[in-house]
């Protein structure tokens, strides 16, 4: 107890609440713990009276007491709807529910509504409906994470095993770059002895080329040969029937034997 002091209204509606404490101190503080106090009022009623009045009496002359007792258990019934709902902390409403329930004491509970607290049961049945649903919800969601996890794993083992292929291929890359650099470095050398070859050959076909053009000229020129033999020839032959003309003129019908030594002298 931090000895300040409150209205039984307030106190009502202020220490039902999810962990409640004194607005002036900050200390914890719950209604079992408070102690009741009684004023003198101006129409001589006195602790001594209300002393001498049942416990019964005493809450009905509170009639605003009643009142904010169930304004917090329908605040906690409401928290309760509007955590069944999900529009609220299911926790913070079944704290609030508990704490209004455990602070209402067997005195106080005959003056509240009875609706009041049939909603408030019938709320609290909800909930352990919700929790019971909650609890196969959990269940299934840890099958599913267990689930994942496995396939998890396996694809961690994919991972690992497309890890090692993605090096090997790259140590395979690697070294059909260094074949390929190879391969371009002879492909480079063939190119420049293919344009070696190719100048020669153009040198080759000109020569060929003059060659073949000397040979048409020679074999024009030993065509004129031939011509100009062939015109010497039959000149020559000309020339000896006409001497072998003259000398039978000269000498007479000669011997056949004769002639044909004659032929072969003039030959």
């Amino acid at each position: 107890m931090c000895g300040h002091i409150y209205c039984l209204d307030c106190a009502t509606f202020h220490f039902s609440q999810a962990d409640p404490f004194c607005a002036v101190c900050r200390k914890p503080q719950t209604l079992e713990n408070m102690i009741r106090l009684y004023t003198d009022t101006d129409d001589g009623f006195t602790r001594d009276d209300a002393s001498a009045m049942g416990e019964d009496d005493q809450l009905s002359l509170s009639p605003v007491s009643v009142r904010s007792i169930e304004r917090a258990g329908e605040d906690a019934a409401g928290a309760v709807k509007k955590a069944i709902a999900g529009r609220a902390d299911m926790d913070e409403a079944l704290v609030a529910c508990n704490t209004f329930v455990n602070s209402v004491t067997p005195r106080e509970r005959a003056h509240i509504n009875e609706e009041l607290l049939r909603d408030i049961a019938f709320q609290l049945t909800l909930v352990q409906r919700v929790l019971k649903d909650n609890e196969v919800q959990v269940t299934r969601l840890k099958e599913e994470v267990q689930t994942a996890r496995a396939a998890e794993t396996k694809a961690r083992l994919r991972i690992d095993q497309q890890r090692r292929l993605l090096k090997r291929a790259e140590k395979e890359q690697v070294e059909a770059v260094k074949g390929l650099a190879a391969q371009q470095e002879r492909y480079d050398i063939l190119y420049q002895q293919c344009i070696v070859a190719t100048e020669d050959a153009t040198r080759t076909r000109v020569r060929a080329a003059k060659a073949v053009n000397e040979f048409e000229e020679m074999e024009q020129e030993m065509k004129e040969w031939r011509e100009r033999a062939a015109k010497v020839t039959k000149k020559y032959y000309a020339l000896k029937s006409e001497l072998k003309q003259l000398k039978q003129a000269a000498q007479g019908q000669p011997h056949r034997s004769r002639a044909r030594s004659d032929d072969l002298e003039v030959v």
